[in-house]
């Protein structure tokens, strides 16, 4: 059954919000995936969605559109004067789109130059005997724990519950386990749209990789002092 409501927060960190709705009780949660109407979201647009209630957890709006226009009154029609059309808001231009798509292939460069830099350093460093078996041990306990976090940071996200700090996964990525977390936002899909934390995200890999590059090339630069 479809229901009409108001969007009455949206959290851009999280891709998610909530809508109040006359036909609901309780504020209805939504995320972006389920979204089909402009961007960026912005509290206040009037919308029509799909209710669902997962496993106790509250409801749940999908398919989120926005309401159909009203119908034209036609020209021989009495019964007052045409009612003024709604206008939707502005959708993202295509060169807007294309920016952004642009931005986001610059950071998976980025990125992957990053991962294949940590990879070589890792080689080189563990052959010069750098790193031994306890941060060898710590950096793999790291990337697991990293893979955590960001199932859980999307769990929250999606199912609702007491969300941890963001800062949380920026602290794992700077502790070396910025590669997992690279892989866990495409495999799930998640906050890839942020761009804030994704900068943020590609300055934590670059001073991992920036610290690990003193660390395997101190020896030298101590010899030539």
């Amino acid at each position: 059954m479809k229901k009409h409501g108001t969007i009455v927060h949206w959290d851009k960190e999280r891709a998610s919000g909530f809508i109040r709705s006359p036909d609901t009780a309780a504020q209805v949660y939504f995320h972006l995936r389920d979204y089909e109407g402009p961007h960026p979201v912005t509290p206040g647009t009037a919308v029509v969605f799909e209710e669902i209630v997962i496993g106790g957890k509250g409801p749940r709006a999908l398919s989120i559109k926005l309401p159909p226009p009203p119908p034209l009154q036609s020209a021989g029609s009495t019964d007052g004067p045409a009612p003024e059309p709604v206008l939707a808001p502005a959708a993202v231009s295509k060169a807007q789109r294309w920016r952004e798509e642009r931005a986001q292939r610059r950071q998976t460069q980025v990125a992957l130059g990053l991962l294949g830099g940590w990879l070589l350093l890792w080689l080189v460093g563990i052959g010069a005997g750098r790193f031994p078996w306890v941060v060898l041990t710590g950096v793999v306990l790291v990337n697991i724990a990293t893979l955590f976090l960001y199932w859980r940071d999307q769990h929250v996200s999606q199912e609702g519950g007491a969300p941890w700090p963001v800062e949380h996964l920026h602290v794992a990525a700077v502790l070396g386990g910025w590669p997992t977390a690279w892989l866990a936002q495409r495999a799930l899909g998640h906050r890839l749209d942020d761009r804030r934390f994704q900068q943020t995200f590609v300055a934590c890999a670059a001073l991992n990789v920036a610290v690990l590059l003193v660390w395997v090339a101190w020896p030298v630069f101590a010899t030539s002092a």
